[in-house]
C-alpha cells in the first residue's frame, strides 16, 4: 500500500511533527510511505536536519498515485495549508484536535478582522451557533474600543507593576486607559516616567493627593519624561493616565481591539541610596485581557472544511470521533487509536535511579529526598495550572517534602504561574524552566514521582506530554472529562473538573507521597499500556490497518489542478 503522508518538517517546531516522526519508521514497517511538505520548506529533497528522508512538494503530489492520502493535522498555524488541500480533495485526515481555532485563523484573515467577511466566515467553517458567538465576540471587541477601561483597587496589591500594562514590546510596554504602579522603596524623593504616545493624546503622569505631571504629544514632539518631585513617600502609588485614545485603522486591520495609551520606556525613581530603575518585564499583578476573539477560541471549533471534506478520519479519542460522526453520520469511516509512546524506560540512561537524575540535574538536597511532581508542556491557563498550583499549596499543608516542576514555555497574558505561586507561598518549591528540548523533558519527567497534566477547557486534543510521562514508565494525574476520562484509571488516576479539583489535587498527592506501593503499581500498569496498547510499533500497524480498509481516494484532473493553483497562491502569498 503506498501512503502519501502530508506533514511539517524538522525545521517547524511543531507537537504533531514531532508525534509524525515518531510514528514514520512503524508505519513504513507495514506500507510504502512518500512525505510531502509545503514547497518552501528547507528540507525539500532531503536538504538542512532531515537527511534521511526526501520529502517532495505537496505541489507534486497527485493522489491518484497513491491508496491513501495521509494529513498529521491539528490546531496549529502551520497546518493551514493541509486545510485547503483537504477542501479541495479529500483525503484520510488524522485529527489531533477537534477544535481548529488556530489553523482557521491562519487560513482565513478575515477571521480576526470581523466585519461582515469574518461572519461569512464563521458561518461556513463553524455553522450558524458558531456565527452566533462569533458575532456576540465581535460587538464586544467594538464596545470595549470604545470604552475606558476601568481599574481594580490595587491599593493593597503586592507588585511593582500593579494594573493597566500590555505586554512588553521590545524598549517598553504599552498601558490602557490608565496604568497603575508601585515604587518598591521607601523614602522616594523623584520618580521620572519616560514616555509616548500619538499627535493629540494627553499624557498624565500623578500621585494621589499629590504631584501631578502632564503632556501633550504633538507630530513635533511625540515623548517626554514626566517628573514627580515628592516628600520623601513610602512605596508611592503611581497613576499614568492618557486620554484621547482611539483604536487605529491598523489596529483594525490586524483585529488587534487593546485601547493603547502610552508607550512606557522607562520608570526611575530616586531615594537616599540614589536612582534606580523598574523592571518593564516584570508581569502585571492584574495582566491585561482585553476582549480577543481568542477569549472563545475554545468555543469556536471553526473546523468545517476538515471535517466536511475528508474522505476518512483517525482519532485518538471518542469525545473527537463522536463530534466527526454526529456532524458526518455513523457511516463515515473512523478509526481510533491512541496517541502512541516508545519504551524509553529500556534505555540504559533510564536505569539511573530518579534521585542520581535529579542530583545530575542540580536539584536541591531536599528536593532530590522528596516527593518530585512534573509537568511538561506549555504552562498555559486551560491546563489549569492554578489549580495545580493550589493542589500543591494544599499538600504542603500536610506534607513539606511534596516539589514540582512546571517544563514549558508560558505567555505572562495568558497565566503568570511565578506570580500565582508567590501568592500561594509556594513559589520556593516551585521549579519553571521554560521551554526545553525533548531530551531534558525526559530527564525531568525520568526523576518524577509522577506527572501531573490537566486540561479544561478542551480542543479535545490528546496530550503528548502524558505519553511522554508514559514512555518513561511514569504514572500521570489527569483530568476526569472530554478525552481525558477515556485513559486508563489503572495509569493514570483523575481529579473532577472544577468544584473542589485544588483540594482534591492536594489529597492525591499527599496520598502518593506517603505509598509508595500504590506509585509502584501506577508505574507497572503505565508500562502495561504501553506494550500492550500504544506503544509505536502497535499503533503503526493500526494505522496501517485502518488505511487499508478505508476507501481509495480518487481526484478529478479539475480539483488537482484547482488545488495546485490555490495552495500556489497561498503558499507565495
Amino acid at each position: 500500500m503506498r501512503v502519501a503522508l502530508v506533514t511539517t518538517p524538522p525545521s517547524v517546531r511543531s507537537g504533531i511533527g514531532d508525534y509524525t516522526r515518531h510514528l514514520l519508521p512503524h508505519l513504513r514497517e507495514h506500507c510504502e510511505v512518500v512525505i510531502f511538505v509545503r514547497p518552501d520548506s528547507d528540507e525539500l529533497h532531503g536538504r538542512a536536519d532531515w537527511p534521511d528522508e526526501e520529502p517532495l512538494s505537496i505541489l507534486d503530489l497527485d493522489p491518484n498515485d497513491f491508496d491513501q492520502v495521509l494529513y498529521q493535522l491539528g490546531n496549529e498555524f502551520n497546518h493551514a495549508f493541509m486545510m485547503r488541500m483537504i477542501r479541495l480533495t479529500g483525503g484520510t485526515v488524522m485529527q489531533h484536535d477537534w477544535v481548529l481555532f488556530d489553523l482557521a485563523l491562519a487560513n482565513y484573515p478575515g477571521l480576526a478582522r470581523g466585519g461582515a467577511k469574518g461572519h461569512l466566515i464563521a458561518v461556513r467553517e463553524g455553522g450558524a451557533a458558531q456565527a452566533k458567538l462569533y458575532m456576540q465576540n465581535w460587538l464586544d471587541r467594538r464596545r470595549e474600543r470604545k470604552s475606558r477601561m476601568l481599574l481594580p483597587d490595587c491599593a493593597n496589591d503586592v507588585g511593582q507593576l500593579l494594573a493597566g500594562w500590555h505586554a512588553l514590546e521590545g524598549a517598553g510596554r504599552w498601558v490602557a486607559d490608565e496604568a497603575l504602579l508601585r515604587v518598591p522603596a521607601d523614602g522616594v524623593t523623584r520618580v521620572e516616567v519616560e514616555l509616548g504616545s500619538e499627535p493629540g493624546r494627553k499624557l498624565d503622569l500623578s500621585i494621589e493627593n499629590g504631584p501631578r505631571a502632564t503632556f501633550t504629544c504633538t507630530k513635533e514632539c511625540s515623548g517626554a519624561a514626566l517628573v514627580l518631585e515628592l516628600d520623601s513617600l513610602d512605596q508611592p502609588l503611581v497613576s499614568i493616565a492618557t486620554d484621547g485614545i482611539a483604536v487605529s485603522a491598523e489596529q483594525r486591520s490586524h483585529g488587534d481591539s487593546r485601547r493603547l495609551g502610552s508607550f512606557v520606556s522607562s520608570v526611575k525613581w530616586t531615594d537616599a541610596d540614589g536612582e534606580h530603575a523598574l523592571d518593564l518585564s516584570l508581569p502585571a499583578t492584574h495582566p491585561l485581557r482585553p476582549v480577543d476573539l481568542s477569549r472563545d477560541r475554545f468555543r469556536l471549533p471553526l473546523n468545517r472544511s476538515v471535517v466536511d471534506y475528508a474522505d476518512a478520519f483517525i482519532v485518538h479519542s471518542d469525545y473527537v470521533g463522536g463530534q466527526i460522526k454526529a456532524r458526518r453520520g455513523a457511516k463515515l469511516p473512523i478509526g481510533k487509536l491512541p496517541h502512541g509512546s516508545s519504551k524509553h524506560w529500556l534505555t540504559d540512561k533510564r536505569q539511573e535511579d530518579r534521585r542520581a537524575t535529579r542530583r545530575r540535574l542540580a536539584l536541591e538536597p531536599d528536593w532530590c529526598d522528596g516527593f518530585l511532581v512534573v509537568s511538561f508542556g506549555g504552562v498555559q491557563a486551560h491546563k489549569r495550572i492554578d489549580h495545580v498550583l493550589a493542589g500543591l499549596a494544599e499538600a504542603r499543608k500536610s506534607r513539606d517534602d511534596i516539589f514540582m516542576v512546571l517544563a514549558g514555555g508560558w505567555h505572562v497574558d495568558d497565566l503568570d504561574p511565578v506570580g500565582i505561586a508567590r501568592m500561594l507561598g509556594v513559589d520556593h518549591c516551585v521549579k519553571f524552566t521554560g521551554y526545553v528540548e525533548e531530551e531534558e523533558a525526559w530527564d525531568l519527567l525520568h526523576a518524577g514521582d509522577v506527572s501531573i497534566n490537566l486540561r479544561g477547557p478542551t480542543s479535545g486534543g490528546t496530550s503528548g506530554g502524558i505519553y511522554q510521562a508514559l514512555s518513561l514508565g511514569r504514572a500521570v494525574i489527569a483530568t476526569d472529562a472530554a478525552e481525558q476520562s477515556e485513559l486508563p484509571d489503572d495509569c493514570i488516576p483523575k481529579v473532577p473538573l472544577g468544584g473542589d479539583e485544588s483540594e482534591v489535587i492536594g489529597k492525591l498527592l499527599v496520598e502518593l507521597a506517603g505509598d509508595p506501593k500504590r506509585c509502584k503499581a501506577l508505574e507497572q500498569a503505565a508500562k502495561r499500556y504501553v506494550n500492550e496498547d500504544c506503544y509505536w510499533g502497535v499503533v503503526g500497524k493500526q494505522y496501517a490497518d485502518y488505511l487499508a480498509s478505508f476507501p481509495k481516494t480518487k481526484v478529478t484532473p479539475a480539483a488537482l489542478q484547482a488545488m495546485r493553483k490555490d495552495l500556489k497562491a497561498f503558499c507565495n502569498g
